[in-house]
């Protein structure tokens, strides 16, 4: 018989006892057994054993070493552990369900109930040592209490009602019975032996036992080592069917402790109210995230429900529910969270210092899993903002970081930190964490933009070569452009439009490129800071083409050339003046800019001019243009020919292109200065041609004010044209691509036209408009210089072949060529003025009548009567009906454009007022029926008159307001009937068919052809 070494028999009597007395005990133990077994402890056998074992370890004082077996074929669980025996008030406690006997120092548990976990899994456990053993179960739980309802006792009847209503859910772990303990030379000193209910038992733990990892041994100190093994199967360990857990220590940790102050724990039950506290930071095997299979909760020290989503365990001695499961929130938890934050900040700047982990990849980031980890993270972010966990130790809130790609280029960052205290390299991925940490976050471009104007040249350089591989960052070139560098006088100056020399740029010649950008005054780069990555933001290689465009360039040689011409002696001028001349030289001849034909040349007479006012000697300029100079021999000699003509002077037309030109103002306000040199732009060709204001107001008188006519092309120095000449330069003109454009191609807004500024210009000069032919009346003929060239080119000059031909610019000139008043003009030539003038007012714009002539004609030729005559315009109406010509002089028009044509001269329009009757009535007459059949519109009757007048005056014929035609005689029958149909040219026709009405069908039947 087993010896009851630990007093059981008196802990199942005192119970039993219990049990009888009150009519609740036994229901209260058997339903806080089966809260502990079936919901707090649930799935927590293993770890509730081997917190166990770690106790037993720590009350004996050594360094423990746990054995976890499981032998599913069996259903058996086995933890075996070294350590301090099984005692009297162990099996008291764990029979308890509400007491711990555990009380020393690196003890973890602490409530005396999470023995109650095996009652998850199993109805049978033993508990054996050296020193005895105790057995818990269903059927010796039974067998105690059958004894204890047979002798029929006081509550026995209620007591035995209660057991079976509750079935096999007794409560077994409040009566122990006494079991045979360890052999003397067992390996361990306490075996705990759990047989497993069922499959679905031996699966929970099967998972636990996979779960154990050596993150559960921090919270276990007391163990060294555990040994897990699952008998016939691998379990999913590396190692077959055992897996050995130790080393816990070997990963990066922190430890602190401290105690709380008595109100912190105040408001916590008894066995919750210790002051002491620990923590213990541990990253997880990788550095970073956690496997997905290991929870990421708190451990207090034990696994909780508790999220802690951070790369780290953390082992806390927070308060904890007596489930072990959740943290009481107390002034205790949260002072100790602000700790456990301030301690992982620590732990991570010691991980930074030993340069082995990425400290960024652990600064938590994203939503927290619970309110105690937000609470830890925000006091962890607070001590980050100044842990120093930066490369080269720099806390956060110290930092500078380049956004993106070049803030993780190290080259980049080692070259601009010395002029960038706190500068550190970030990997993009990191930066918006360090950001949160406080760091000062900026573009490339931005640091770029700020970089001092101090820097020598050779750090410029370096700066630059490391620079170079994030130009194309957003900002960063424009930032460059703005910084100032050192140039090679000394000074500094914005990269933009800075000079960038080649070594070989100088090679001792007073006219190279090195000698010449000096004397212009050009911001030189100092040749240690010359790199590349300075023309990708700027600043301008040693081409020469580009110097002669270069702004500064330009107003140097300009504010020279204007010294000289104005007289001055500078001989600093005069040299400033060569180099310019030099670079053209330099450059080719090729893509100079306009300016340089400013430049002062001497000329053969000794005087000095403007290139652009000289011509090459013996050149086809040189033999016509005899308003300008020819350019002193050996001043062509020194520099070329083709260098002076490609800078300005004269060997063949000049064809300019004047950009963006646009109408002026009615005023002139914006013609100020155009034509001359004030405020000229010197790349502005406009102020070197003749009469360009005046060529501008005629286009606005065309166009209107303020239109945008665009590029115009024109031919130059026509002015200086010698008479004599005209013919060659004429025929040169038509023969040259370039200046034939420039005559030829009119200027087009929408429908309107205008001649070119050549066109115009040689207009004024022969006297246009002209006639090609004597068959054009009013005009002059062609002038003699004009002689042989072609057509197109004499109607660009104003040549036209008839007077239809004429815009309306050139009618005014045509008009005033008209006879004197009174006298006569050939009907021939009438005939050509009114259809011209009708034509003409046709096809202009209603809005565009009025003021298309100008100046408006002061006399006219007209039509009175049977005769042509000149009269005053104010004494002239416009006709649309031939019947207004027997009351007075009209200019004859279609009557579809007697109004157009009205409005074009000014003039008023016959009958706009009312159509007068005749003054005496007629007698009516039957028109012959065989006229009737030949127009539908034919009259029947008419009215004849002996003597027929209208407002006094006699005419031969009328027709009244409602289409009576009036008359004295056949021929008057005939111009009325014609007025009716609305074919005056008929008149004769109707006249012969009114003499010989027989003949009506035959005559009428020509009409057929007009």
């Amino acid at each position: 018989m087993t010896e009851d070494v630990f007093g059981t028999a008196a802990l199942r009597h005192a119970v039993a006892e219990a049990w009888l007395g009150s009519a609740t005990r036994f229901r209260e133990d058997a339903n806080s057994e089966e809260d502990h077994a079936r919901g707090h402890y649930r799935d927590r056998v293993v770890v509730e054993l081997l917190q166990n074992a770690a106790d037993a370890a720590a009350r004996a004082g050594v360094r423990g070493h746990a054995l976890v077996r499981l032998d599913p074929a069996a259903r058996r669980l086995v933890v075996a552990n070294t350590g301090a025996a099984l005692d009297a008030d162990g099996v008291a406690s764990l029979a308890s369900l509400r007491a711990s006997a555990k009380a020393g120092p690196g003890q973890v548990g602490r409530f005396g109930v999470g023995f109650a976990a095996v009652r998850a899994v199993s109805d049978d456990v033993t508990v054996r040592s050296r020193s005895g053993g105790v057995r818990f179960s269903t059927a010796a739980t039974r067998e105690v209490l059958d004894k204890v309802l047979a002798d029929g006792r006081p509550g026995s009847d209620r007591l035995s009602a209660d057991v079976a209503d509750r079935g096999d859910d007794l409560p077994v772990l409040r009566l122990p019975v006494e079991a045979a303990g360890l052999p003397a030379d067992a390996e361990h000193d306490t075996v705990v032996e759990v047989t497993l209910r069922d499959d679905a038992s031996l699966a929970s733990v099967r998972a636990q036992l996979d779960e154990v990892d050596d993150v559960l041994l921090l919270a276990f100190p007391a163990l060294d080592s555990v040994t897990l093994t699952v008998v016939g199967a691998n379990s999913g360990v590396a190692n077959g069917n055992e897996r050995n857990i130790s080393g816990q220590r070997s990963r990066p940790q922190r430890t602190a402790t401290g105690r709380f102050a008595e109100v912190d724990v105040a408001d916590l039950p008894r066995e919750h109210r210790r002051l002491d506290w620990s923590l213990t930071w541990a990253l997880v095997p990788d550095g970073g995230a956690p496997e997905a299979s290991r929870r990421r909760v708190l451990h207090a020290p034990t696994p909780t429900d508790v999220g802690l989503d951070l790369p780290a365990v953390l082992l806390a001695t927070f308060p904890v529910d007596a489930s072990r499961r959740h943290v009481l929130p107390c002034a205790a938890t949260e002072r100790l969270a602000v700790a456990a934050g301030r301690e992982y900040a620590a732990l991570l700047g010691d991980v930074a210092r030993t340069g082995e982990t990425d400290v960024l990849g652990l600064v938590p980031t994203g939503l927290p899993a619970s309110e105690l980890d937000a609470a830890i993270r925000s006091a962890a972010v607070d001590a980050l903002r100044t842990t120093p966990v930066l490369d080269g130790g720099v806390a956060p809130v110290d930092a500078v970081v380049v956004t993106g790609t070049p803030g993780e280029d190290p080259e980049l960052v080692t070259a601009l930190a010395p002029v960038l205290p706190g500068l550190v390299a970030v990997p993009a991925a990191h930066q918006a964490v360090v950001r949160s940490l406080g760091a000062t976050v900026a573009s490339l471009a931005d640091l770029v933009d700020d970089l001092p104007a101090g820097l020598p040249a050779a750090r410029w350089h370096s700066l630059l070569t490391a620079l170079e591989p994030h130009a194309a960052e957003p900002g960063v070139l424009e930032a460059l452009a703005g910084a100032r560098i050192p140039l090679a006088d000394g000074r500094v100056a914005g990269v933009r439009g800075a000079v960038v020399l080649p070594e070989s740029a100088d090679d001792g010649d007073e006219a190279s490129l090195a000698a010449t950008a000096r004397a212009l005054g050009l911001r030189v780069v100092h040749p240690d800071a010359a790199h590349p990555l300075l023309l990708r933001a700027g600043a301008v290689a040693t081409d020469p083409r580009r110097l002669l465009h270069d702004p500064e360039v330009r107003d140097v040689s300009l504010a020279a050339a204007e010294a000289v011409l104005d007289g001055g002696s500078d001989d600093g001028a005069l040299e400033l003046v060569s180099h310019a001349l030099a670079l053209v030289r330099l450059a080719g001849g090729t893509d100079v800019p306009f300016w340089t034909g400013e430049l002062p040349v001497p000329t053969a007479d000794g005087e000095t001019v403007a290139l652009r006012e000289t011509v090459l000697p013996g050149t086809w300029a040189a033999e016509l243009f005899t308003g300008l100079a020819p350019i002193a021999p050996e001043f062509v000699a020194r520099y070329s020919a083709p260098v002076l003509a490609a800078a300005g002077a004269r060997t063949e037309p000049a064809v300019y292109t004047v950009q963006d030109a646009v109408t002026p103002e009615p005023d002139g306000s914006d013609l100020e200065g155009a034509g001359s040199d004030a405020d000229q732009d010197p790349n502005d060709p406009s102020g070197w041609l003749a009469g360009w204001s005046d060529y501008l107001r005629m286009l606005a008188g065309r166009f209107g004010a303020g239109v945008a006519v665009g590029d115009l092309v024109a031919v130059a120095d026509l002015d200086a044209v010698g008479d004599e000449a005209w013919p060659s330069v004429l025929s040169r003109l038509s023969s040259d691509p370039d200046a034939r454009h420039a005559l030829l191609a009119p200027v087009r807004t929408g429908r309107a036209a205008a001649p070119s500024y050549t066109a115009w210009w040689l207009r004024e000069r022969f006297g246009a408009p002209f006639a090609l032919h004597d068959g054009v009346p009013l005009l002059p003929t062609a002038p003699r210089d004009l002689a042989g060239l072609d057509v197109a080119t004499r109607r660009a000059l104003g040549g036209v072949e008839a007077l239809t031909d004429l815009d309306a610019a050139d009618w005014p000139a045509a008009l005033d060529r008209l006879p004197a008043v009174g006298a006569n003009l050939p009907l021939r030539d009438a005939l050509v003025v009114w259809r011209g003038l009708a034509r003409l007012s046709a096809r202009l714009d209603p809005s565009d009548r009025s003021s298309a002539l100008d100046p408006l004609p002061d006399r006219l030729p007209a039509l009175d009567a049977s005769d042509v005559v000149v009269q005053r315009a104010d004494d002239v109406e416009v006709a649309g009906t031939a019947r207004w010509a027997a009351l007075g002089a009209v200019l004859p028009a279609p009557a579809a454009d007697a109004e157009a044509l009205a409005d074009l001269l000014d003039l008023p329009l016959a009958g706009e007022d009312g159509l007068p009757a005749p003054d005496m009535p007629g007698t009516e007459r039957e028109l012959d029926p065989r006229l009737a059949v030949l127009d539908h519109r034919m009259p029947a009757t008419w009215f004849e008159h002996e003597r027929l007048s209208v407002a006094g005056r006699p005419v031969p014929w009328w027709v009244d307001a409602t289409g009576r035609v009036h008359a004295t005689s056949p021929a008057g029958l005939a111009a009325g009937i014609a007025d009716v149909l609305g074919r005056p040219d008929r008149t004769v026709l109707l006249a012969a068919v009114l003499a010989e009405p027989e003949r009506a069908v035959a005559l009428w039947a020509t009409t057929a052809w007009g």
